[in-house]
């Protein structure tokens, strides 16, 4: 099942941390996602400098340059069981 709104793809076109505790993805639409820290602890755990060293693959991945986990645009969404399906 593809990730649209009305045949729309979703993509991720930035994050920031602008919010303590929380993470927060723009998307291309330019809708905003907010979700709180706590649900992913390795990007948590990582000091505010190194959060902002990432990269984002194929419009719906981040991969930070400090961490060893990828991270998909479901994992924010809760819906991290439908990539893993895949």
């Amino acid at each position: 099942m593809a990730s649209t709104i009305k045949n729309i793809k979703i993509c991720i076109k930035k994050i920031n941390f602008d919010t303590v505790g929380k993470i927060s993805l723009k998307l291309e639409d330019g809708r905003v996602i907010i979700v709180p820290l706590k649900y992913f602890p390795d990007i948590k755990k990582l000091p505010v400098e190194k959060r902002k060293k990432y990269t984002i693959v194929n419009d719906r991945t981040i991969l930070f340059f400090y961490s060893n986990t990828v991270y998909h645009l479901e994992d924010f969404m809760g819906l991290e069981s439908r990539w893993r399906e895949r």
